[in-house]
Parts: structure tokens; C-alpha cells; sequence
């Protein structure tokens, strides 16, 4: 065991929590004590090392800093807390304080991740024949839920010369080399594409560099809308009046005012501005049933329902359209039917796995590059670069532009990720003008190997039990051709990365997803559900709803928060996640289901 680990559980055995408030240790969960404090504070890493946790109230509800979700473990459920990892890392070790992708089986490094990328995945526009666009932009919003972008931010902002001579000397820069014969730049003079290291808690100072990295960020591991309302108290971000979030007018549309706040905008700028509204929405319905009401009452409420509602949206409704809802039933994941339901386990830790955030990047595969507008009678008007919102999201605000851009929700379709293309903008332009070039999906494929994941054929066994011993042993779950790639880019089947696996998998059946991607997903959804003390479809949790108010929390869909704050609209198919077609007719929101908040009605304010 960790020397360090045990002296921190001897000391928070001696000290317990005292006080008001206690600082713990943001990797071990700990207690610490004031010496310790000191030598954070002394050698600045008191903020990424530590959390301040305010003493436990068993009986208080969700707290906007995640703390306190496990009564047991009071640091857990915070920001910087750490990730656990599925399988253990593999690394390529040079020195004991260096830790490098791995190698391959025979030796030597593996393919460039960007000719791995470009041997799978042409470039193209391919349009799927079932799922809609509001599928991409949500999935984005409630993945940077339980992460951060952090890393991006590192090489775009903070080290944008990679690429450069200084990068050559700098260990953070890690940049995806373009090879000579490469299709796209090849004749463009582009040879490097830059990137960096994950940040973790070794390059935070928070652990030794002989210690294995694990990446950290600055999110709450669990479902609270965080992108929302964030993980410290920011009294910027509220009105102080009727619970509102604070707002501004552009056109006569409602946007989030950003102004003063550290958001993660970029194409997560959409699902911010639909799930700020919802609030809004939320807290003038409330009002209106509870005159009485405190300021206070009404924010707490109509974010406690804001959560539940975009939780039940995100596993009834958008995880179960991708993943299939009879598979996400069978495997426990939701329930089918109706009413309460307690699973809750305080010996599992609020923790999100290393894996679950880059196996969701297998979406940027569904990812389209445009943004496609629409007039309300649903002819098409124009398109914009969607990769261009990570630095122009005023571009939203721009006449009645949110009102068409709403309508493309609906009716423009994702990528289609079995033709095996990625759209042009995602893997030449990713982040617009904030870079020369930037191919996501070669990034995510490299981070992959940063973050020291295993290979492919180990979480198949982990998954599956398969045995994988040979590229044979791959024919009853990858098409031929897609093996023979494979062979091509990988020596030995125990070299393809996890990604690249998932990449050219089969679906599983009923679904849209690879297989493997079903399984760590699916090991998350039900991670969450049963680790968080404040999960809504609890009868015991603190401020619980009631059954009347937990089924109307269940008509909670895309459809109804469209009709509700949706900019212009006035009709809707009912699965939104899903194009309109003749089994999922566009009709007015009347015939949508909607939350009936009398069902919040207190007594006391009649």
C-alpha cells in the first residue's frame, strides 16, 4: 500500500472532522491536517490538491459542489476528485518518472494515431437516416457534465507551440506528427498537429511523478447540471429575484450571460443556453403556484427539478434511443415502468471511469460540421460551421439566427457513422480559427494513449470474456475489410487501440453503438445511479420528490423542453431525438405532454 496513502489514514483517523469545515485530500479523500495545509499552501497547489468540505448534513439536499454525496466519504462527488480506471494502465516506461503510450507486442511505438484515423475513416458528409442533430448537441452538453476541456484549453491557450521549436523542450507538448503521404496534407505543408498532455494529478504537483498519471479536472463526477450551475457558489450566475438565472436579450431570444463567467462554451453553448432557459422556465412556474415563495426556495426547487429532468431526459430518452431501451432495461439501467426506485450503495464512490469520457468521443463519429438552419415551415435556409461556434457563439445571438438554428435540432440529421466517414470540419477544422488545423478524432485517438489505456482485446475480454489471440478471432464481431485495415496499421491484434476497436466494431444489436462502447457506457450509467445519494428516482433522499411529482418528472423529453424554451417553437415530432417520419409525425406542442408543477403547489402559500 502507499506509504502516503497511509499516512493520510492514520492522521484522518486521529483528527476525524472538525469544525465547520475540513480540507481533505483531493486524491485520497481524506483528512489533512493543518502541517499538511501549510505545504499546499506554501508551494501553491492548495487549489488542485485539496477541497474544502463544509461539515455534512445528512438531511440537506444536493450541494452545488458536489461534496458530501457519500456521507462516508465527504470529498467524493466534488470537483478534482479522481477517476477510477476499469482495467490497469499500460504504459511505456523510459524512467520511472516518465510514462509514455505504450509500445507495441514486437517493440517500437505504434502507428501515428492520424494515419490510424485516416486508414479508418475517410472524410466526407453522410447523412443518418434516423437520428437528429439535437442528439449530438445534447450529448456534448451532458459529457461536459462529468469533464472538462481543460486539456484543450492547455495547448490552444496556454501552449499553442507544440508544433514550434520550443515545443521540442516543453514534456507537456505531446503533438500528432502528419505523415509525408498523408491525403488531405500532403499538399497543404501541415506535418504536426498540436496537443498536449493530460493534466493530471502529477502535473498539478498534487502526486509524484513516479506515480502512475491520472488526469484531472475540474467537474463534478455526477449528473447536477454543473455546466449550469457550476461546481463552487457563484452568485454571479443567479438574479436573486423569483430564481432566476441571470439572463441577457438579443432579438428578443433569452441567452445565458456569459459575461462574467467561466463556461465551457463552443458547441456545448447550445445545450447550456436550453438547459439555462429550462431553469428560467422551471422557476416562473413555480412562481406562479407558489406566490409565497423566498427567492432561495425557488432556485433550489427549480434546480433540484432542472437535474432530475435532464437526468431522466439523458438515460430515458437520449441514451436510450442510442443505446436501445429494451437493452438498457434488461441491463437494469432504467427501469420499465413507473414510480420509485432505490438502488443507492454508499460503498460505491460518486467516480467516473478514465475510460467513459473517451469512449463517448466514439459520437464525434456521428458529429455532422455544419449547423443547418431551417425556417418554422421547415424549408431549409442556410448552414453555418458549427466548429466556428467555439469562437463565435454570438454568432447565435445574430437577428432571428437561434430560432432557425432550434428548427435544425429537429430536422437535420447526425452523421452517419456506418459508412465509416468523418465530416471534413471535425477532422480538418476542429476548433475553427482557434487553430491552423486540428483532427478531433486523431486527438482522441491519441489521448486514448496518454491516458495509458490497455489495448482493445483486454476490455473485450473484460467486457465479453473473449479470448483474442489473432486477427481471426475478430471476424464474428469486425467486417473483413475493416480487419484487413487493421492489419495494415497494427502488427499484432494486442496492439489496436481501445478506441480504434470501437471504431470499427459492429453494432450491437437494437442499437446504435459498437458493442464495446455499450459495455463501458453502460458501466458508467448504472456507476451513477447507484453511487449518488441525491439520484431522483429515490423515496429517501433528502427533499425527495413525491410519486405525483416524481410522474412528472417522466414526462420530462427533448420534444417538451423545446415546446417549453425552444426559440420559436411551436411543433415538434415527440421523440426529437429521432427524425420526424411516418411513425414520428411533426405535431403541434399541444400534443406533446407537459410538467404539471401544481404538482409543487405548497399549501401554505394559498
Amino acid at each position: 500500500m502507499d506509504k502516503t496513502f497511509i499516512s493520510f489514514l492514520i492522521i484522518s483517523i486521529a483528527l476525524g472532522v472538525l469544525g465547520d469545515s475540513s480540507y481533505y485530500s483531493s486524491f485520497y479523500g481524506l483528512v489533512l491536517n493543518s502541517t499538511q495545509v501549510a505545504e499546499y499552501t506554501a508551494n501553491s497547489t492548495l487549489a488542485n490538491c485539496t477541497i474544502l468540505v463544509e461539515a455534512c448534513n445528512s438531511t440537506e439536499g444536493r450541494r452545488i459542489d458536489g461534496t458530501c454525496n457519500n456521507l462516508n466519504h465527504p470529498s467524493y462527488g466534488g470537483t478534482r476528485t479522481p477517476y477510477y480506471r476499469i482495467l490497469s494502465a499500460s504504459y511505456y516506461k523510459p524512467s520511472k518518472s516518465e510514462f509514455e503510450p505504450r509500445h507495441a507486442v514486437g517493440g517500437g511505438k505504434l502507428s501515428v494515431s492520424r494515419k490510424v484515423r485516416t486508414t479508418i475513416y475517410s472524410e466526407g458528409r453522410v447523412d443518418d437516416e434516423n437520428l437528429s442533430s439535437i442528439i449530438n448537441h445534447l450529448a456534448v452538453f451532458f459529457a461536459t457534465d462529468i469533464t472538462n476541456t481543460r486539456d484543450t484549453t492547455n495547448y490552444v491557450t496556454w501552449r499553442p507551440y507544440c508544433c514550434k521549436e520550443a515545443g521540442k523542450t516543453d514534456y507537456a507538448c505531446t503533438p500528432n506528427k502528419v505523415p509525408a503521404d498523408d491525403y488531405v496534407h500532403r499538399f497543404s505543408g501541415i506535418h504536426c498537429l498540436n496537443m498536449t498532455r493530460p493534466l493530471t494529478f502529477q502535473t498539478s504537483g498534487c502526486l509524484a511523478n513516479t506515480t502512475t498519471p491520472l488526469r484531472i479536472v475540474d467537474a463534478t463526477p455526477i449528473l447536477d447540471l454543473s455546466p449550469i450551475y457550476g461546481n463552487t457558489v457563484e452568485p454571479a450566475r443567479r438574479t436573486n429575484s423569483s430564481g432566476q438565472l441571470v439572463t441577457v436579450t438579443a432579438n428578443n431570444r433569452t441567452f445565458p450571460d456569459t459575461s462574467t463567467l467561466k463556461l465551457l462554451l463552443g458547441i456545448n453553448f447550445v445545450g447550456i443556453i436550453l438547459f439555462w432557459n429550462n431553469h428560467n422556465f422551471i422557476a416562473s412556474e413555480l412562481a406562479t403556484v407558489n406566490p409565497c415563495w423566498t427567492d432561495d426556495q425557488l432556485f433550489e426547487t427549480a434546480r433540484e427539478i432542472n437535474i432530475a429532468y435532464g437526468t431522466q431526459m439523458f438515460y430515458y430518452e437520449l441514451m436510450a434511443t442510442l443505446m436501445g431501451k429494451d437493452n438498457l432495461i434488461n441491463d437494469g439501467i432504467i427501469l420499465n415502468g413507473t414510480g420509485f426506485r432505490d438502488v443507492y450503495n454508499s460503498s460505491v464512490l460518486p467516480q467516473i471511469a478514465l475510460e467513459y469520457p473517451v469512449v463517448l468521443r466514439w459520437m464525434h463519429s456521428l458529429q455532422d460540421g455544419e449547423l443547418r438552419m431551417y425556417y418554422t415551415n421547415g424549408t431549409y435556409k442556410s448552414t453555418f460551421p458549427i466548429v466556428d461556434l467555439t469562437s463565435n457563439t454570438d454568432f447565435l445571438k445574430e437577428n432571428s439566427t437561434m430560432d432557425y438554428v432550434t428548427q435544425g435540432f429537429i430536422r437535420q440529421p447526425t452523421g452517419n457513422s456506418k459508412d465509416y466517414i468523418a465530416d471534413p470540419d471535425i477532422v480538418q477544422r476542429g476548433l475553427g480559427g482557434l487553430q491552423k488545423s486540428n483532427d478531433i478524432m486523431t486527438n482522441d485517438l491519441a489521448k486514448n494513449r496518454y491516458f495509458g489505456f490497455q489495448g482493445y482485446i483486454s476490455y473485450r475480454n473484460y467486457c465479453f470474456g473473449d479470448n483474442i489471440t489473432s486477427f481471426d478471432n475478430l471476424t464474428d464481431i469486425i467486417d473483413e475489410e475493416r480487419i484487413t485495415q487493421l492489419k495494415s496499421l497494427y502488427a499484432n491484434v494486442a496492439d489496436v487501440d481501445l478506441l480504434a476497436g470501437i471504431w470499427v466494431e459492429r453494432k450491437k444489436a437494437d442499437s446504435y453503438v459498437p458493442p464495446t462502447f455499450y459495455c463501458i457506457v453502460a458501466e458508467q450509467l448504472k456507476r451513477s445511479l447507484v453511487s449518488d445519494r441525491h439520484w431522483y428516482e429515490r423515496s429517501t433522499r433528502p427533499n425527495a420528490f413525491t410519486a405525483a411529482q416524481l410522474a412528472e418528472i417522466r414526462k420530462a423529453t427533448a420534444a417538451r423542453m423545446l415546446c417549453d424554451i425552444g426559440a420559436g417553437i411551436t411543433e415538434v415530432q415527440p421523440r426529437a431525438f429521432e427524425l420526424p417520419g411516418s411513425d414520428n409525425v411533426i405535431v403541434s406542442c399541444d400534443e406533446i405532454p407537459a410538467l404539471n408543477y401544481t404538482m409543487w403547489q405548497d399549501s401554505t402559500c394559498t
